[in-house]
């Protein structure tokens, strides 16, 4: 497994990034009501909030399967394409709505921890697109 991965340090940022998704997903999927109060949404929000939240599940399933399969991440440069581009849009827009630049009349709340973990998904996803470039490049 970390032979797979070049070392230790790149397995651990794959294995952060599964784990953030599994914890939205639960977060999702058994604890909805308290997406919709944080954001303070009405409780209706909940099917939106699911709905355009399983595009998490994608990704989860697919980083459990990158952690066993057989070559572990190569040829998977989409993936973490994927994650460090949607990361970067989530942001841009996280980082406009939490200095009030753009939807200033919405009564929802972003905070410092939703700015931290888009931070840490760009970064990462970005460390393991060079770091793990020569295995996720083949061609």
């Amino acid at each position: 497994m970390i032979e797979n991965f070049g070392n230790i340090f790149y397995l651990i940022i794959h294995v952060l990034i599964t784990g953030l998704f599994g914890v939205y997903l639960v977060r999702i999927y058994f604890a909805p009501e308290g997406l919709v109060k944080e954001f303070n949404v009405d409780r209706s929000a909940i099917y939106l909030v699911r709905f355009i939240g399983t595009f998490a599940l994608g990704f989860f399933l697919i980083g459990i399967y990158i952690i066993f399969k057989p070559g572990g991440p190569e040829g998977t440069w989409v993936y973490y394409n994927l994650i460090f581009i949607i990361s970067a849009a989530q942001l841009l827009y996280e980082s406009l709505f939490y200095f009030k630049l753009i939807d200033k009349d919405l009564e929802a709340k972003n905070s410092l921890t939703d700015l931290g973990l888009s931070v840490f998904m760009v970064a990462s996803s970005a460390i393991l697109i060079w770091g793990l470039s020569d295995k996720i490049c083949t061609t």
